[in-house]
């Protein structure tokens, strides 16, 4: 047993996973194990992976293949020993060395918190800070069913064994953190925890028809609004047409027409 439990997934992510390493391993609080599940790299990853674990035990390493990051990170929730969890994708790190410390300190100082969600900047490649999120965006919690606003590697919760919906490929977290934020109390920290890397090639920069189908296919399953359910269905639709014909402009023009109307309908309608 430890106090917590981080998991990085990981594929060919030479490029940015030493520092996400370096961002867990220079935590001031010493108590967690480090589970880094790898989808049999080929870029160097192993090779970067492996230098860490040899001279940190808290390290365990998995290089085995997998259908997609969620189940990934469910190798790591299976057989997780923190009584508090969180994942770090292997491009994204910890805002600075004191994050498992307040965390930790917070999650000690109010037990009936189930949930602690932390502020978050965005930045670039380079690690260039660009935006700063705050964890609630001033919206009930509920909010979330329609309108996923947090930032994932700035959320911690109490381990109770929750696993994710693997059936999702980019809606996952979203679909899990609805679940979870019904289930406990949250509570929204305020400080930044993370960073969050934004560039073409992340799932979120690949905002794609895969991805709004999913958010479709989401909506139709929580059954909140028939009205968001189908402005989700046409975003999708567009986007499929716009990637077959290869005109970029129409999923920039639905995107803020989505915006528009989340705005106009009181954030009643979304999608993204």
């Amino acid at each position: 047993m430890c106090y917590f439990t981080i998991i990085t997934p990981t594929w060919n992510q030479a490029e940015f996973i030493g520092d996400t390493i370096e961002s867990v391993l220079k935590q001031r609080f010493r108590d967690f194990e480090y589970l880094i599940i790898d989808n049999c790299s080929d870029d160097g990853t192993e090779e970067i992976v492996r230098s860490y674990a040899e001279k940190d035990e808290r390290i365990r390493y998995i290089r085995e293949e997998d259908h997609g990051q969620a189940e990934a990170i469910n190798k790591g929730l299976k057989v997780a020993k923190g009584k508090a969890v969180a994942w770090l994708n292997s491009d994204d790190l910890y805002f600075d060395e004191y994050v498992l410390e307040r965390v930790a300190a917070q999650f000690d100082r109010y037990p009936g918190v189930g949930v602690i969600a932390g502020d978050a900047w965005y930045c670039d490649k380079d690690k260039n800070l660009t935006t700063y999120n705050e964890a609630d965006r001033g919206v009930g919690r509920k909010m979330i069913r329609r309108w996923y606003y947090i930032v994932q590697p700035a959320v911690f919760w109490r381990n109770h064994g929750e696993l994710l919906d693997e059936t999702y490929h980019y809606a996952f977290d979203w679909k899990f953190f609805i679940t979870l934020f019904e289930k406990e109390k949250v509570m929204w920290s305020h400080e930044p925890y993370a960073l969050y890397r934004m560039y073409d090639d992340n799932k979120t920069g690949q905002d794609n028809a895969k991805r709004k189908k999913e958010i479709w296919r989401l909506q139709e399953e929580l059954k909140d609004s028939r009205l968001n359910t189908l402005w989700c269905k046409y975003v999708y639709q567009v986007y499929e047409k716009a990637e077959e014909k290869n005109r970029p402009g129409a999923k920039k023009r639905i995107d803020m027409m989505s915006k528009l109307l989340f705005h106009i309908s009181g954030r009643r309608i979304a999608c993204f």
